[in-house]
């Protein structure tokens, strides 16, 4: 995988867009999709992204324009993988809350009952 798609993953689960991304260096959205799309930058720039997305620069493995399947595919599958443990969380908040709710409703009723 090149740099550029490397960039695009690791903004996407920072759940940045390009004008966010470019806003935070400031630089501009084009710039950004320029990168993402042919992996070139100058190495300034790239410093800075990588700040912003907590991505260690020395994990990139500078394979311009090489496709390495394996990575892409366990870094997709772990992505699904915490986008389905969020949307569990997320539910497990909800019933927690209508739970809350619910004892509440009871704690008041038992008031009235006692007073």
């Amino acid at each position: 995988m090149h740099l550029g798609k490397k960039i695009k993953l690791a903004r996407v689960a920072k759940s940045l867009t390009q004008q966010e991304l470019a806003d935070l260096i400031h630089k501009t959205r084009p710039l950004i999709s320029h990168i993402e799309q042919t992996g070139k930058v100058n190495p300034y720039t790239l410093h800075e992204i990588c700040k912003v997305l907590d991505f260690d620069i020395t994990n990139l493995n500078f394979d311009f324009g090489l496709v390495n399947e394996a990575a892409d595919t366990n870094y997709r599958t772990e992505l699904e993988s915490l986008r389905t443990e969020n949307r569990l969380l997320l539910q497990e908040i909800n019933t927690l809350r209508d739970l809350v709710a619910s004892q509440k409703h009871l704690i008041e009723l038992l008031q009235q009952k006692t007073a």
